[in-house]
């Protein structure tokens, strides 16, 4: 793999592009609670659980049109899964099964995956939100219109962004799989942050 002598790591990376979502998980369900009639379910109930596993379509897309190896990939998902999984089960739902199901949900957003082509997946991935979520066919469109440049304009940036760290840096997997091995995968992601940081 390219790369200079400073790599950063695959939790780093990880840990970095799970805020980035986060936030833009968020950015999306507040500007569909001020434009979509039915904000309750986009406060506290299903409506926000289907905006979370729309974003986590993107996330998987965006991975899976990057450059990383398939090692990489393996790698990276899982923690990237740790990162965001209290965010989905604190702000995405109430339901202690929420982390569950949004990752499996993740998988009915991606059926209109287009390849090669990241705008006809986000605009594939929000008509299947909008479509969830009820939307009205007279706001479907201006719906559409202001949630499809965003969903794109994530996952080709995304994809830039991985590719970017990749080829400057390299993504320092050895230390993960080593940590993974010898802690058998059995403490949480913020001890073995922890040892990362101290090594």
């Amino acid at each position: 793999m390219a790369g200079s002598e400073r790599r950063i790591s695959a939790s780093k990376l990880a840990r970095d592009y799970g805020v980035s979502i986060s936030d833009f998980t968020n950015e999306v369900i507040a500007l569909l609670a001020r434009a979509h009639g039915d904000s309750e379910s986009l406060r506290t109930g299903p409506g926000r659980r289907e905006v979370c596993a729309a974003v986590s379509a993107a996330v998987v897309a965006a991975l899976d049109a990057s450059t990383l190896s398939d090692e990489e990939r393996a790698k990276l998902r899982p923690l990237i899964d740790e990162v965001l999984m209290p965010f989905w089960t604190t702000h995405c739902s109430t339901d202690c099964e929420a982390a569950a199901y949004i990752t499996g949900r993740s998988a009915h957003y991606l059926s209109g995956r287009v390849a090669g082509s990241q705008v006809k997946t986000a605009v594939n991935i929000v008509n299947a939100l909008l479509d969830a979520l009820a939307v009205p066919a007279e706001r479907k469109n201006e719906l559409t219109v202001a949630l499809a440049p965003s969903f794109a304009h994530r996952l080709v940036s995304d994809v830039y962004r991985i590719n970017d760290v990749r080829t400057k840096y390299g993504i320092e997997l050895s230390l993960i799989a080593t940590l993974g091995a010898l802690l058998q995968i059995t403490v949480a992601y913020e001890t073995v942050l922890r040892i990362v940081r101290l090594s």
